[in-house]
């Protein structure tokens, strides 16, 4: 449910871009404590779109964040989730060796994070989505659901199921019957 679009001005690799929405997800679903397969992360190559800044022209990479909003999710706390998304962007892409790469400099840098809580609600297979701060009653009400559709042979349900089993924090939800 949440949208990381990632709008990128260098070229990024295949296993840069993987290793990204991993590590984006990672830290979403530990921060907000979602399962994984609500977050979906999307990659567009802006090097050519015309972007001014103060009425500047300027080339720079940035991630734009579409989630749900709550009030147990404070400026403080979306303040230490973006630095965190830029940590993992100079781990994953600044550290990265891109040989003859003719880049400016500071131009491989995660400029800027936008957290944009514009996300109402969504359906997807059927199932709305919970309001924030409401998962684990969700995951609760509809497991027979995900059971099903994860014996029908769905991968993201099958996924859920693991780690409905695996995450510390959502220990409780198989459990209740």
């Amino acid at each position: 449910m949440p949208l990381y679009d990632i709008e990128h001005v260098i070229p990024l690799t295949d296993a840069q871009q993987e290793r990204l929405a991993k590590a984006f997800t990672s830290i979403h679903c530990k921060r907000f404590q979602t399962p994984s397969f609500f977050v979906n992360v999307r990659f567009t190559d802006v090097s050519s779109q015309r972007v001014y800044r103060g009425g500047f022209l300027r080339l720079y990479n940035r991630a734009i964040l579409r989630t749900r909003t709550s009030e147990n999710r404070s400026p403080e706390m979306y303040g230490q989730h973006c630095r965190d998304l830029i940590k993992a962007w100079d781990d994953i892409v600044i550290d990265t060796n891109m040989e003859g790469e003719q880049i400016e400099p500071g131009a491989r840098g995660l400029r800027t994070v936008w957290v944009m809580g514009a996300l109402t609600t969504a359906v997807e297979m059927g199932i709305q989505r919970p309001a924030a701060g409401h998962e684990i009653e969700w995951l609760q009400e509809n497991k027979a659901e995900f059971e099903r559709l994860a014996n029908q042979g769905d991968e993201d349900m099958q996924y859920l199921m693991t780690e409905l089993a695996t995450r510390e924090e959502f220990s409780g939800v198989l459990a209740m019957e």
